[in-house]
C-alpha cells in the first residue's frame, strides 16, 4: 500500500492521482491525463508542500510562449486543463494527507495574451465541394455535417440504427480506443444517452441511397478499406487524410459537426432543440456555441451597417 505525506515529491502524488482518475476509462482519455501530467516533469522530484503556486505558474508561462511538443504556443484550453489537472492532484493531496492544508495551482492564472482557440465552421463554398466531390469518405462526412454525429458515433454507427421509412437515425453507441489502434463499442454516447436525428432531405435522397445495397454486406455504415470491417484508429486517419487531399481543403471532422451547430442556429432552432440534436450533456455547452455565434452575427451586422453608413452619408472629414 502506497504511504504518502506532505514530503512525498509531486511525481508520486501525481502517479497515484492519475492511477485511480484514469480507471475504467478508455484509451483516448488515459492518454490526455498523462499528456496533462508530462508538463510537471520540472517539479515532479519537489516534495508537494514545497511547491508554491508560482513554480506552476511558470509552467504555464512557458507553455503560453512555446510548448515543445507543438512547437508553437499552447491554447488557452489546454492551460486550463493543465492547470486543473495540478489542482486535481492537490486536492487529492490534501485530501489523503494529515499535514497539508493550501492548494497551490488554485492560485495561478492564465495568462491574458494565450492562444483562444476556436473551431470554425465551413463555408458554404466548402460544404458545397463536400456535397458534390465523389469520395469513400463523402458519406461519413456528410452524415457528420448534416446530422451532427461525433466520429466515433458515426464509426460505430450500423445500417439498422437507420430507419429509412421515418427518415431517422438512432445515435445509440460510441467507438471508443481500447488501445493505440483498435476501437470497441459501447452503448450510449458521449453524454450516456442515446437521441434521434432527423435525415435531412438532401442526404437522404443522394448518398444514402446509393449505399443503401451495402447494408447486405457489412453492418456498418463506414468501413474500412475491405467493405466490411469497423474503422480502426489508424484506417480512419488514412481515410481521413486521403479524403482532405482529395478535397483539397484542410479542416477536421469536429468542425463538421460545428458546422451542423452553425446550420441550426442560421436556420432559427432554439437552443434546447439544438442541445438535444447535438447530444451535449447539458445545455450550458451548446449556449456557448450559440454566443459565439451570436457574436459573429453581430460583426456580420455591424459590416452591413458600415456599407449602408458608406453608401449614404460623405465621409466625414
Amino acid at each position: 500500500m502506497e504511504i504518502l505525506d506532505e514530503n512525498t515529491v509531486f511525481g508520486e502524488w501525481a502517479n497515484a492521482w492519475a492511477k485511480r482518475k484514469v480507471l475504467g476509462m478508455n484509451y483516448k482519455y488515459v492518454q490526455s491525463i498523462h499528456s496533462f501530467i508530462n508538463h510537471f516533469e520540472v517539479i515532479n522530484n519537489q516534495p508537494i508542500k514545497k511547491i508554491r503556486a508560482i513554480d506552476i505558474e511558470d509552467i504555464i508561462l512557458n507553455l503560453s510562449v512555446y510548448n515543445p511538443t507543438t512547437k508553437k504556443p499552447s491554447s488557452r484550453k489546454l492551460l486550463k486543463n493543465i492547470r486543473q489537472t495540478a489542482v486535481a492532484i492537490f486536492s487529492f493531496a490534501i485530501n489523503n494527507c494529515d499535514n497539508l492544508y493550501r492548494n497551490s495551482a488554485k492560485l495561478v492564472h492564465i495568462p491574458q495574451s494565450s492562444v483562444k482557440t476556436e473551431r470554425q465552421a465551413l463555408s458554404m463554398a466548402e460544404q458545397m465541394i463536400i456535397i458534390e466531390t465523389p469520395h469513400r469518405a463523402r458519406l461519413a462526412s456528410l452524415i457528420m455535417m448534416l446530422c451532427g454525429l461525433r466520429v466515433g458515433e458515426l464509426i460505430a454507427l450500423k445500417w439498422d440504427n437507420i430507419d429509412f421509412d421515418k427518415h431517422i437515425i438512432r445515435v445509440c453507441q460510441s467507438a471508443y480506443n481500447i488501445n493505440g489502434n483498435q476501437l470497441s463499442i459501447k452503448q450510449g454516447t458521449k453524454n450516456g444517452k442515446s437521441r434521434n436525428i432527423t435525415i435531412p432531405n438532401i442526404l437522404y435522397n443522394l448518398p444514402l441511397s446509393e449505399f443503401l445495397a451495402k447494408s447486405g454486406i457489412t453492418d456498418y455504415v463506414t468501413t474500412k478499406s475491405d467493405g466490411v470491417n469497423m474503422h480502426t484508429r489508424s484506417s480512419w486517419e488514412r481515410i481521413w487524410k486521403s479524403y482532405t487531399q482529395e478535397l483539397n481543403i484542410n479542416f477536421t471532422a469536429h468542425q463538421l459537426r460545428h458546422t451542423y451547430a452553425t446550420m441550426l442556429y442560421l436556420s432559427g432552432d432554439d437552443v434546447k432543440s439544438a442541445s438535444e440534436l447535438l447530444g451535449h450533456s447539458n445545455i450550458e455547452i451548446t449556449m456557448n456555441v450559440y454566443t459565439h455565434l451570436m457574436n459573429e452575427t453581430k460583426v456580420i451586422s455591424i459590416s452591413k451597417f458600415d456599407k449602408f453608413l458608406s453608401n449614404n452619408f460623405v465621409t466625414i472629414s
